[in-house]
């Protein structure tokens, strides 16, 4: 092991995780213990995000060395934003969030940080795909396919998995992190990362069908991720998002502006150059408003930043 990492702390997010929390604890507490012969001082943070069960007392018996308890159930994106900001105001080296409901083998934990322990990464995704023990729903399966895709294209990365249940930050991450969603936060870390220059890896974790408790994701997932998406990008590269909107507008209102010009032209059909006179001015300062506005945002980020 580096010398300069030697603190570990696995934040578990729980949600009525009543039945099975006391043995995901015990899981982690046997392979955290034999980490711990290796030099390595390893903690367990449970995040109550507001359960009406004994979610939270079960935690405490269970032997955590924290629990932190929101009053009502914010989400699961809340949830993990409130241990990763644990976790590093407690001094952690490598931060790992990890399943209250077991679907994770937590022996993987090791193969997980490898890669920072190693300098090759700042952020680990689980790659749930070649140790997967059952089949998933077609459903998901397809969300899957679609986000990892879309994850793909926005970050340039080779993802194999881009929103498993487990992965593994080191300091250098944490002490810049930025999750403004409370709903997801697979998305939301993968984009951050990469918009702030971090490094990427996968290890491949086992993967178990889930027996207890209930899944977060439904039918609402995407239209409640993409908005998570979009307040990222807006939050760290504002002009990704203000530039092509601005330059949409700008375009329309050229368009408009050159056929009406033309038809005036080259016909007797037009009575002037423009008729759309307030749809070319409408869309045409808006487009101007909307790219300086995204100019101001990218300057105030940068200044913010350095």
């Amino acid at each position: 092991m580096p010398k300069n990492y030697k603190n570990l702390t696995v934040i578990v997010p729980a949600y009525n995780e009543a039945e099975r929390i006391s043995e995901t604890v015990a899981a982690l507490r046997g392979q955290l213990d034999t980490m711990g012969k290796d030099g390595w001082i390893c903690k367990i943070y449970v995040i109550n995000d507001g359960s009406k069960d004994e979610t939270r007392t079960i935690a405490q018996k269970a032997g955590v060395d924290r629990v932190l308890s929101h009053t009502t159930n914010r989400g699961l994106g809340a949830a993990v934003r409130t241990g990763l900001r644990a976790a590093r105001d407690d001094g952690a080296d490598i931060a790992i969030k990890f399943d209250a409901d077991l679907q994770h083998d937590p022996a993987d934990i090791p193969a997980l940080i490898a890669p920072i322990t190693g300098d090759l990464a700042e952020v680990v995704y689980g790659n749930r795909f070649e140790r997967i023990a059952y089949k998933m729903p077609f459903v998901r399966s397809i969300g899957n396919r679609v986000f990892r895709q879309l994850m793909r294209w926005l970050t340039g990365w080779p993802l194999k998995d881009s929103q498993p249940g487990i992965f593994a930050v080191s300091k250098t991450y944490l002490r810049v992190f930025s999750m403004p969603g409370d709903y997801n936060y697979t998305q939301q870390i993968l984009l951050d990362s990469y918009l702030k220059g971090m490094r990427f890896d996968h290890a491949d974790v086992a993967f178990r069908e889930r027996t207890t408790g209930k899944s977060f994701i439904s039918l609402k997932y995407p239209f409640k991720v993409l908005p998570q998406i979009i307040m990222v990008l807006v939050a760290v590269r504002p002009l990704r998002v203000f530039a092509p909107v601005g330059l949409a507008f700008l375009a329309l209102g050229a368009l408009v502006f050159g056929v009406e010009f033309l038809g005036w032209l080259l016909t007797d059909h037009f009575d002037k150059p423009v008729r759309s006179v307030n749809l070319v001015m409408g869309t045409g300062l808006f487009g101007l408003q909307t790219l300086f506005f995204g100019l101001l945002a990218e300057l105030i980020v940068y200044t913010r930043r350095n």
